[in-house]
């Protein structure tokens, strides 16, 4: 699934059109980073006060993070004893559920960007660069390559969403094409890339 980067706010006034518990997993990776999936994966022994600890599904990379006391007693009361997002199948919920939900209310308000959940990633990976620099924002999304990272990072200027956008270029000295046109498709063939993974690892799943 395509996924434009949106700021926190928009995120969150789309939220509050959401049901609970689609929108609560949609905060949790707006305040981590985590993948949508991983969010969806949550198991209620993985949260220990406020902190988080998940083993990423995509890299099998064990990462900590922290969330807001209201959000961690929201994640408490929600679900069962085996699963913070259930299924009615009795598995967890599905990102496909997620994004619908996001979709309608994207629709309802007339959005007009490609959003889904993974806007929320992009949205914490912005949050962290612009705060804390890149190598933080690379730790923070556990990547192994800062050049994945910088995609995410300069998201909201990749979509025209940052007054950088209107600053002038610098131009690459050997073809002399626009820096931004060259990050701009770089990030399309990394989105290309990101979902034909997704389908092979959701096949792959029992």
């Amino acid at each position: 699934m395509r996924a434009d980067y949106a700021t926190p706010e928009l995120l969150r006034v789309l939220m509050a059109a959401m049901q609970p518990e689609n929108a609560l997993a949609l905060e949790i990776s707006l305040q981590t980073g985590l993948r949508i999936d991983d969010v969806l994966s949550l198991r209620p022994w993985e949260l220990r006060g406020r902190t988080l600890t998940v083993t990423e599904k995509k890299t099998g990379k064990q990462t900590r993070k922290t969330i807001t006391a209201a959000a961690a007693e929201r994640l408490r009361s929600n679900g069962n004893a085996d699963r913070c997002f259930p299924s009615l199948r009795g598995a967890h919920r599905s990102r496909t559920t997620v994004y619908k939900d996001l979709h309608k209310a994207a629709e309802y308000y007339g959005v007009k960007l490609h959003i889904s959940p993974h806007s929320a990633r992009k949205a914490y990976a912005v949050q962290v660069y612009h705060e804390k620099g890149l190598n933080a924002a690379q730790r923070a999304l556990n990547h192994d390559n800062a050049g994945t990272t910088l995609i995410y990072a300069l998201s909201d200027v990749l979509t025209g969403q940052s007054g950088e956008e209107t600053a002038p270029t610098p131009k690459t000295p050997e073809n002399g094409e626009n820096v931004l046109e060259m990050l701009r498709k770089l990030l399309k063939m990394t989105a290309e890339l990101s979902e034909k993974v997704d389908k092979l690892l959701d096949r792959s799943e029992p």
